[in-house]
């Protein structure tokens, strides 16, 4: 008896190291790739994470110094999601440059739960704070009398916060063993068969973190831009007309620059609306379809260059702000030459 029990045991442990083996000692599809295309996508990912962390840094500075200035709550929506997308930058990206680099996951099992971890909770998070800023808008454009009795910097703060523990939520179910990350974020680790698809909870948990943020997030920004598509056509002629009334009245000149900063806002947040789109839906949709035929649909290679892709996105806000505002460039010039006085007083002395 005792050495049948050793041998089960003998038996147990091999099958959990062979398992453990399985897992984590893999080789990423970029040990496949010629050494060129991996030099480049490296390069790529490197330059996307640099403007990652110095844009959002930026993003982050300026909007609190135009904050500080206008008292606006919109602007804390606007800090939360450049916040998220820094994570994303400093945490995230530099470990899956190095997989990619190295063609395998080097950065220990402990911080490749960490790894996942965050970029669930930042990548989401930075999802619903794009939704979050289309209801903005749409306030802002059909309600523009009571907006700021509305939307004010303290409910603007509480939401920004049910939206960071709700991008949490849905981090934590492969951390507690409903499924395992390495079926989501494919520079960690191999996904195995019995992880995806095999259980009730696995299929529920993974038709659900997708629609229950990209599908969401979607749907609420499609309806709001929507909605805001049809308020605007409304205002432009009612304003036609109000502008035909007053043609000698000098209020007539500040109606039209309201109603011009109101659709230059919306459109400012539509542009990063469809940057999101166009860098989240490849992965989203190819999740969809290997919830149908299966994980290998796609393959390895479409599974870690579509992710890659996903987090350029988080390098995307700071370059339209400071394309589309000109007080944000304004307030980064400020930033740069406040910085160089200081550099060069400290030089001097």
């Amino acid at each position: 008896m005792y050495c049948t029990s050793v041998e089960m045991y003998g038996n147990l442990t091999n099958h959990s190291s062979t398992e453990l083996r399985t897992k984590h000692d893999f080789n990423l599809v970029t040990s496949t790739w010629p050494e060129s295309a991996v030099i480049l996508t490296a390069v790529f990912m490197i330059i996307v994470d640099v403007t990652i962390i110095i844009g959002n840094a930026f993003v982050i500075g300026a909007v609190a110094k135009i904050d500080a200035r206008k008292t606006m709550a919109n602007n804390q929506a606007v800090i939360s999601l450049a916040v998220a997308d820094l994570l994303v930058g400093l945490l995230v990206m530099p470990c899956a440059i190095d997989s990619v680099i190295a063609g395998k996951w080097r950065c220990g099992h402990l911080w490749g739960k960490m790894n996942a971890f965050g970029n669930f909770s930042f990548c989401i998070s930075s999802t619903m704070h794009l939704a979050l800023l289309s209801v903005d808008r749409y306030i802002a454009i059909s309600r523009p009398l009571i907006y700021s009795s509305m939307v004010t910097r303290k409910r603007a703060q509480v939401i920004c916060l049910v939206l960071w523990i709700y991008s949490t939520a849905w981090a934590l179910p492969p951390l507690f063993g409903v499924t395992s990350y390495e079926c989501f974020i494919p520079y960690i680790g191999k996904c195995l068969e019995e992880d995806w698809l095999y259980s009730e909870g696995t299929v529920l948990f993974t038709a659900s973190v997708v629609s229950g943020t990209y599908g969401v997030a979607v749907l609420v920004m499609g309806f709001a831009y929507a909605k805001i598509y049809v308020e605007i056509s409304k205002q432009a002629e009612r304003l036609s007309f109000i502008v035909k009334q007053l043609k000698t009245n000098s209020h007539s000149g500040e109606i039209i620059r309201t109603h011009a900063s109101a659709k230059k806002g919306a459109l400012t947040v539509l542009t990063v609306i469809g940057s999101y789109m166009a860098c989240w839906s490849p992965f989203c949709l190819l999740l969809f379809g290997q919830m149908a035929y299966g994980k290998t649909t796609g393959g390895p290679t479409a599974d870690i260059i579509t992710m890659f892709i996903g987090f350029a996105n988080s390098a995307c806000n700071p370059i339209i702000y400071s394309i589309r505002y000109r007080a944000f460039r304004e307030t980064v010039k400020r930033m740069f030459a406040s910085k160089r006085h200081r550099i060069h007083s400290s030089f001097s002395r």
